[in-house]
Formats: structure tokens, sequence, C-alpha cells
């Protein structure tokens, strides 16, 4: 694990106090500050790359607060293209009506524009006299494997703590888990598993397995690359010397996991012996008016498969255009070149039912995932909250728009997205997103999983009236008391002895709190012996670099970390790893 942090997270308190003891503005507004009303904006950095210009040796400021734009705000990487839309090929899209309306989130939601870096040489520090704070650079030992992401598309240094990050450290081949599937992406194919769970009074664990793979039959595909990622996935392409070509993105609560396929001779294998395989039928409403109207419904939706293998499990497998597939025992081929999209789903615990669902959302996949911030609601007396958005662009989506483009048995299909949410998502989104129909026998490591659907996902989040002064006043008398306790340990718990930046960040943060202790009763003496203590106590970190860990940018991950932290991984509670 990599933490990107100046000593430990205990230095949170420490941040907040040192705003007021050194004056220098606040990183982020405080959610309770900002009025009814009005927007809760967070900002966050665009890079942790050094700035232009600046070699070994540069400066780190706290973040300053710009101002935000109007609008609902979009939380992603602002550095990487977007996706080619002319590298999609025309037949991978369904068919959809452009409708004047879309969802005010993709209305909203343009990408944050002058977020000022974490790392900013203009940023003058009090601590330092004025002058910036300088960390020496220091690459680390634990590299990502570039030959296993397109350094076109995505640029050093990586984001650390990804779900995904084993697909860009040493081989590559360990599992990534977009629940509830697990997927292993090979360099020729990719295999995909519905993970069974066992569980104990003391953890609950699931099996490593896969169910099936998906390559390419003539052997054409050589090479797979992590070529893009977003704030909720990442997308992975498959290649080799000629124009064959298979790529997948991969997003967590996906139903189906879908592969588009350009030039590739596909091929599924599983690891279980096929006992069935039987042609889902693409059914429309018996409304339709005219034969013409039922033959076009039924064309544009994928062609469906239901296959059963020997554990008893079940399987959708969806292809548009429709791939025929030839079965060998263990494996489905299909003959000659092939360009279009796959889909596989499990059927969970109730196959019937829910394939029932699942043919209503069948050929609708996400292609990039975003996260907005929603318009503050609520007041003080009646209870604050916001809302943060999951949007999801879909192949058939344009702005947002979901209308309808084809109907089955009973029920409108519409180019919504089909998605699932955790157990403790349920509680705090839109009951409309909600199935009521359902999807059943699908989980994850943290529990049961709910289906939802929707391009878009609103999470309602209280915000608490949470700051490191009191709510109310204190009393005259309590006030003396406390002023009598701070004397004393002003006097005996100010001294910091440890020599790692963990525990000696909890001994400035334990200063701090005494410094706002102290203005919290108006002893502003004791505040003002306090504060420069504080100051000394944090210059062997931050300015001289005096102390036995020093303190370094990591050039690989980006981030500051301790020098015995990025050497060793078992130093410092794996600060630098």
């Amino acid at each position: 694990m990599h933490f990107r942090e100046i000593l430990t997270p205990a230095l949170a308190v420490l941040a907040v106090n040192m705003h007021s003891v050194l004056g220098s503005p606040a990183p982020v507004p405080d959610a309770s500050q900002v009025e009814a009303g009005k927007q809760l904006w967070i900002s966050t950095p665009e890079s942790t790359a050094p700035p232009a210009g600046i070699p070994l040796d540069y400066a780190l400021h706290p973040a300053r607060r710009a101002q935000p734009p109007t609008g609902v705000h979009l939380s992603g990487p602002k550095d990487r293209p977007a996706m080619n839309e002319q590298d999609r090929q025309a037949d991978l899209i369904r068919k959809s009506d452009v409708g004047s309306a879309a969802p005010v989130y993709r209305k909203q939601a343009p990408v944050i524009k002058g977020i000022t870096s974490v790392l900013d040489s203009n940023q003058q520090s009090p601590l330092n006299g004025g002058n910036p704070l300088a960390f020496k650079s220091q690459k680390h030992p634990y590299v990502p494997n570039a030959s296993l992401f397109d350094s076109s598309t995505i640029k050093l240094p990586l984001a650390t703590n990804k779900w995904w990050q084993n697909l860009i450290v040493e081989k590559g081949v360990d599992p990534i888990h977009p629940y509830p599937y697990i997927v292993y992406c090979n360099t020729n194919s990719t295999k995909i598993g519905f993970p069974k769970f066992t569980v104990a009074p003391e953890h609950v664990t699931s099996d490593m397995s896969s169910e099936w793979e998906l390559g390419d039959a003539s052997g054409a595909l050589t090479q797979r690359k992590v070529t893009n990622t977003d704030a909720l996935g990442v997308e992975v392409t498959w290649s080799g010397s000629g124009s064959a070509q298979m790529r997948s993105r991969f997003y967590k609560g996906m139903p189906f996991q879908t592969f588009e396929l350009k030039g590739v001779t596909p091929i599924l294998r599983t690891t279980n012996a096929i006992i069935k395989v039987e042609p889902v039928q693409r059914a429309v409403l018996s409304a339709r008016n005219t034969e013409a109207q039922v033959t076009a419904d039924a064309a544009d939706m994928p062609a469906m498969s239901k296959i059963t293998l020997n554990d008893n499990s079940q399987w959708l497998v969806a292809s548009k255009p429709e791939i025929k597939w030839k079965q060998n025992e263990g494996t489905l081929t299909q003959q000659g070149a092939y360009t279009g999209f796959v889909q596989l789903a499990h059927l969970g615990d109730q196959p019937q039912n829910n394939i029932n669902v699942l043919q209503q959302y069948v050929g609708t996949y996400p292609i990039e995932g975003t996260v907005t911030y929603a318009q503050v609601q609520g007041s003080d007396s009646t209870g604050r909250s916001s809302n943060i958005v999951y949007v999801y662009k879909t192949n058939t989506d344009v702005d947002g728009n979901t209308k309808q483009v084809y109907n089955t048995t009973s029920v409108s299909t519409t180019i919504q997205l089909l998605s699932f949410v955790l157990p403790h998502h349920v509680d705090k989104i839109s009951n409309n997103t909600i199935l009521s129909t359902g999807l059943s026998g699908y989980r994850s490591a943290k529990g049961r999983l709910t289906a939802v659907a929707g391009n878009t996902i609103s999470y309602n989040q209280p915000l608490e009236r949470v700051s490191f002064g009191g709510m109310r006043a204190i009393g005259d008398s309590d006030k003396e008391r406390l002023k009598q306790q701070l004397l004393k340990d002003a006097a005996s718990s100010t001294t910091v002895t440890a020599q790692d930046p963990y525990f000696y960040g909890k001994g400035v943060a334990r200063v701090a709190r005494l410094y706002q202790i102290a203005q919290e009763v108006g002893d502003k003496t004791t505040a003002a012996a306090l504060g420069t203590k504080i100051v000394n106590l944090l210059t062997p970190w931050l300015v001289s670099m005096s102390n036995n860990d020093t303190l370094v940018y990591d050039a690989t991950w980006g981030g500051i970390v301790s020098t015995l932290g990025i050497s060793d991984p078992s130093q410092d509670f794996g600060q630098g790893r």
C-alpha cells in the first residue's frame, strides 16, 4: 500500500490547526461552512507530478482553495485524452434516438478546470521564511510494468491503490475483481469466473477459479495493455501485429462482462463440460402493430444463448451481430473474423427469472465512468446532505438520453444501464432506481448485491456539522477548569521523542490539539507558546530535513513518503508501499 501523505493520518488534526497557527488558507471548504442552498465544492489535485521545469528538487504546498466553477462538479482524470469515438466501430453501437432532454447530472458535469496542484513551486510556506518547502526526489524500487500500459494515454505517476492495479504491476497476471466476477487478463485472452463464497465466523473467502476464457482462435492477439482509465474503471485492449483487436472496460457491479471485437475469430473455452446450449428467443411486445415493427425490434436485439455447465451453473452469452457458435466439447467457436461485441453474464440462483431481467438490458454497457457532487440540500435545523453521483456513459448513450429503442416481453426495454450496488449503498440511493423484480444470487465479499437501473446512481450522504471547535459555547466555570488542566498538559505533554513519521505525527497532532483548546478557552499566551512549539517540531521534517527518516518525493508513484518507507515496505507501517 502506498500512502501519499505528509506524515501520518494523525496529521489531519495538525493540518487544520496549522492553518490557524500559520495563517495559511484551508485546502478545501468545510461542509459545515457552506450556506444553505449553496454548493459543496470539493477540490482535488489535478496531478501529483512535479511542475514543469522543476528537476530533482521542487516545492510542495498545502492545496489552495480554488474558486468553484458553476454547476455540478466532476471529479475525474484531468490529463487523459478522451476516448477516441472514431475508433469505435459503427456496428458496435446500437441505434438510438437522440432526445433533447438529458439528465441534469450529464448536462451539469463539465470537467473541473483550474484546480491548483498540491505541488506548486510558487506557493510560499510560513514554515520556511516565506520560501517554498522543498523535497528531494527518489525513485521507488517497486515500479509499474511499462509494457502493460499505453504510455501515450496514461502518464506517470500512476494512480495508487486502484482496485485494478494488478493489471500494471509485476507480470500483470494476478486477478482483478469487478464484482460479481473475477477476471484474469492474459496476454492473448481473458478469463472470467463467478466466485463461490465460503462464510465462517472469522472470515468470508471466495475461490479464485474461472469458468470461461475468451480469446482469438487464430492467435492474432499477442499483447494486452491498459489503454485508458477513469474515475470508476479501466479499459484493457488486446492487439497484435495485424488489425485484430479485443477491448473491454471493466467496472465494478456490472452483470455483463462485455468485450468489443474487431477482426477477431472468437473462441470461448470453459474449464467445465458444456451440458447444453439453448438459443434464447428474442421476444417483442404483442402490441407492436406491424410485422415490420416486430422484425425490426427483434433484429435490433443481440442474439442470446443460455449455456448450462456440468457444475449446474447457467450463463447468458450475447453477441451482436449474431455469432453462430459451433460447439466442440468445452469449446465454442465462430468461423472467420468477427467484428461486434460479446457479453457474458452468470444467471445466478434463479436462471429463468434472472434471464427475463437481463435480456431487457442486454447490449448496453459502460464506456466511461465519472463521479459528480451535487448541490447541498437542507439546512442546519433540518439536516444537510449532498448527493454523490456515479455517471456512466454507455455505448448507446448520447448525453444521458435513455429513450427506449426496442421492447421485450411485457417490459419496455431502454438503453439504461443495469448494474449492482453493495448492501450499504441500498439505503442511500433513490428507490426508483432499484429493480422491483430484482436479480437473485449475486454477491460480493461485502454481501448480497442489489440490481439498479440507470446511467446515473445517486447516493445521498448526510453532512454532519463536525469541526475541531465545540458545537456550543463553553461555560465560564468549565472554561476555568479547562485552563488549569491546559497549563498542566502544556507543561508535560508537548515533548515528542518518536523518530518515525507515524508516531512523531501523532505526537505533533497532540500538541496541535492543545493549541486548539487554548484558542477555545481564550488563553492567548499558552496558544502562542504552543504555536511556536509546533513550528519547532515540524521544522526538522519539513524545512531543515535534519531528522533520521527524511521525507522525499516518490518520483515513481507520486506523493511524499519517508526515506525508510520507500526503500523497505516493512518500515513505517508500509507508508512507502
